[in-house]
Protein backbone atom coordinates (compact mmCIF):
# COMPACT_ATOMS: atom_id res chain seq x y z
CA UNK A 1 0.00 0.00 0.00
CA UNK A 2 1.54 3.35 -1.02
CA UNK A 3 2.38 5.68 1.83
CA UNK A 4 1.88 9.42 1.71
CA UNK A 5 2.07 12.10 4.33
CA UNK A 6 0.64 15.59 4.44
CA UNK A 7 2.62 18.01 6.63
CA UNK A 8 1.38 21.49 7.51
CA UNK A 9 3.13 23.79 9.92
CA UNK A 10 3.43 27.51 10.60
CA UNK A 11 7.09 28.37 10.94
CA UNK A 12 8.59 30.86 13.35
CA UNK A 13 11.97 32.53 13.64
CA UNK A 14 13.10 29.95 16.21
CA UNK A 15 12.53 27.14 13.66
CA UNK A 16 14.73 28.92 11.12
CA UNK A 17 17.43 29.66 13.70
CA UNK A 18 17.52 26.04 14.91
CA UNK A 19 17.79 24.61 11.40
CA UNK A 20 20.48 27.06 10.31
CA UNK A 21 22.35 26.15 13.48
CA UNK A 22 22.01 22.44 12.60
CA UNK A 23 23.14 23.18 9.03
CA UNK A 24 26.28 25.02 10.12
CA UNK A 25 27.00 22.52 12.93
CA UNK A 26 28.02 19.94 10.32
CA UNK A 27 30.76 22.21 8.96
CA UNK A 28 34.02 21.35 10.72
CA UNK A 29 35.51 24.68 9.69
CA UNK A 30 33.41 26.38 12.39
CA UNK A 31 34.81 24.07 15.05
CA UNK A 32 38.35 24.93 13.94
CA UNK A 33 37.51 28.64 13.82
CA UNK A 34 36.17 28.41 17.36
CA UNK A 35 39.39 26.78 18.59
CA UNK A 36 41.67 29.21 16.72
CA UNK A 37 39.51 32.14 17.75
CA UNK A 38 39.57 31.19 21.42
CA UNK A 39 43.35 30.81 21.37
CA UNK A 40 43.76 34.12 19.53
CA UNK A 41 41.60 36.20 21.84
CA UNK A 42 43.18 34.62 24.94
CA UNK A 43 46.64 35.52 23.62
CA UNK A 44 45.35 39.01 22.82
CA UNK A 45 43.99 39.37 26.36
CA UNK A 46 47.33 38.22 27.76
CA UNK A 47 48.96 40.78 25.47
CA UNK A 48 46.92 43.53 27.10
CA UNK A 49 47.99 42.17 30.48
CA UNK A 50 51.66 42.63 29.53
CA UNK A 51 52.67 39.59 27.44
CA UNK A 52 53.79 41.93 24.68
CA UNK A 53 54.14 45.69 24.50
CA UNK A 54 51.98 46.56 21.48
CA UNK A 55 48.35 47.04 22.61
CA UNK A 56 47.13 47.60 19.03
CA UNK A 57 48.18 44.06 18.11
CA UNK A 58 46.56 42.75 21.29
CA UNK A 59 43.25 44.49 20.46
CA UNK A 60 43.48 43.19 16.89
CA UNK A 61 43.99 39.64 18.15
CA UNK A 62 41.03 39.96 20.52
CA UNK A 63 38.78 41.31 17.75
CA UNK A 64 39.85 38.62 15.28
CA UNK A 65 39.50 35.89 17.91
CA UNK A 66 35.99 37.00 18.87
CA UNK A 67 34.98 37.14 15.20
CA UNK A 68 36.18 33.54 14.75
CA UNK A 69 34.36 32.39 17.89
CA UNK A 70 31.10 33.99 16.81
CA UNK A 71 31.38 33.39 13.02
CA UNK A 72 28.65 30.74 12.97
CA UNK A 73 26.22 32.93 14.88
CA UNK A 74 27.10 35.85 12.61
CA UNK A 75 26.21 33.81 9.50
CA UNK A 76 22.95 32.59 11.07
CA UNK A 77 21.96 36.17 11.92
CA UNK A 78 22.93 37.34 8.44
CA UNK A 79 20.80 34.63 6.78
CA UNK A 80 17.82 35.44 9.02
CA UNK A 81 18.16 39.17 8.33
CA UNK A 82 18.06 38.46 4.60
CA UNK A 83 15.03 36.17 5.01
CA UNK A 84 13.18 38.75 7.11
CA UNK A 85 13.18 40.97 4.03
CA UNK A 86 10.86 38.42 2.39
CA UNK A 87 7.21 39.32 3.04
CA UNK A 88 6.45 35.59 3.43
CA UNK A 89 8.83 35.26 6.42
CA UNK A 90 8.59 33.24 8.64
CA UNK A 91 6.14 31.38 6.42
CA UNK A 92 4.26 28.14 6.53
CA UNK A 93 4.99 24.76 5.03
CA UNK A 94 2.46 22.53 3.33
CA UNK A 95 4.15 19.36 2.06
CA UNK A 96 2.81 16.22 0.45
CA UNK A 97 5.30 13.38 0.68
CA UNK A 98 4.93 10.05 -1.11
CA UNK A 99 7.21 7.28 -2.39
CA UNK A 100 8.04 9.21 -5.59
CA UNK A 101 8.40 12.85 -4.58
CA UNK A 102 7.86 15.70 -2.21
CA UNK A 103 5.65 18.58 -3.33
CA UNK A 104 3.82 21.49 -1.81
CA UNK A 105 4.44 25.09 -0.83
CA UNK A 106 7.16 26.62 1.27
CA UNK A 107 7.00 30.36 2.05
CA UNK A 108 4.41 30.81 -0.68
CA UNK A 109 6.52 29.07 -3.36
CA UNK A 110 5.16 25.90 -4.96
CA UNK A 111 7.59 23.09 -5.69
CA UNK A 112 7.83 19.44 -6.66
CA UNK A 113 11.00 17.33 -6.49
CA UNK A 114 11.48 13.65 -7.22
CA UNK A 115 13.58 11.80 -4.67
CA UNK A 116 16.33 11.03 -7.19
CA UNK A 117 17.16 14.78 -7.31
CA UNK A 118 18.14 14.88 -3.63
CA UNK A 119 21.68 15.05 -2.34
CA UNK A 120 20.48 13.54 0.95
CA UNK A 121 18.64 14.06 4.20
CA UNK A 122 19.58 14.47 7.83
CA UNK A 123 17.61 13.64 10.96
CA UNK A 124 18.62 16.35 13.44
CA UNK A 125 17.36 17.52 16.83
CA UNK A 126 15.04 20.22 15.42
CA UNK A 127 13.51 17.81 12.82
CA UNK A 128 14.23 16.53 9.30
CA UNK A 129 16.44 18.36 6.81
CA UNK A 130 16.25 17.65 3.08
CA UNK A 131 19.23 18.64 0.91
CA UNK A 132 18.81 19.24 -2.82
CA UNK A 133 22.55 19.96 -2.87
CA UNK A 134 25.08 20.33 -0.05
CA UNK A 135 24.38 24.05 0.36
CA UNK A 136 20.60 24.04 -0.19
CA UNK A 137 18.12 22.58 2.26
CA UNK A 138 14.56 22.74 3.45
CA UNK A 139 13.13 21.24 6.61
CA UNK A 140 10.25 19.94 8.66
CA UNK A 141 10.31 20.90 12.36
CA UNK A 142 9.82 18.13 14.91
CA UNK A 143 6.64 19.86 16.14
CA UNK A 144 5.06 19.00 12.77
CA UNK A 145 6.30 15.38 12.84
CA UNK A 146 4.58 12.81 15.01
CA UNK A 147 6.95 9.89 15.59
CA UNK A 148 5.07 7.52 13.23
CA UNK A 149 5.04 10.14 10.48
CA UNK A 150 8.77 10.73 10.89
CA UNK A 151 9.46 6.99 10.72
CA UNK A 152 7.26 6.69 7.63
CA UNK A 153 9.06 9.54 5.87
CA UNK A 154 12.46 8.07 6.71
CA UNK A 155 11.27 4.69 5.35
CA UNK A 156 10.23 6.42 2.11
CA UNK A 157 13.64 8.13 1.90
CA UNK A 158 15.47 4.84 2.46
CA UNK A 159 13.33 3.03 -0.11
CA UNK A 160 14.02 5.85 -2.61
CA UNK A 161 17.73 5.50 -1.76
CA UNK A 162 18.14 9.07 -0.61
CA UNK A 163 21.43 9.25 1.31
CA UNK A 164 21.33 9.62 5.06
CA UNK A 165 24.04 12.26 5.39
CA UNK A 166 24.56 11.50 9.08
CA UNK A 167 25.53 7.93 8.14
CA UNK A 168 27.63 9.04 5.18
CA UNK A 169 30.25 10.57 7.48
CA UNK A 170 30.32 7.43 9.63
CA UNK A 171 30.66 5.16 6.59
CA UNK A 172 33.49 7.27 5.21
CA UNK A 173 35.39 7.04 8.48
CA UNK A 174 34.71 3.33 8.96
CA UNK A 175 35.76 2.33 5.43
CA UNK A 176 39.15 4.06 5.59
CA UNK A 177 42.04 1.65 5.78
CA UNK A 178 43.79 1.80 9.12
CA UNK A 179 47.60 2.07 9.16
CA UNK A 180 49.37 -1.21 9.85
Amino acid sequence: MPQHFHIQHNLNETDWRQFYNAYYATDTRFKLRFIYGTITWVIGALGLAGLFANNIIAFGMIAFGLYCVFAKQFLINKALKKMKGNPQFPGAIDYLIDEHKISGTDQGQEFEFNWDLFHGYRDVAPGLMFYLKPSSFFFIPKEALPLETKRGIIDILRTAQVSDLALKKTKTLSTQKLPE
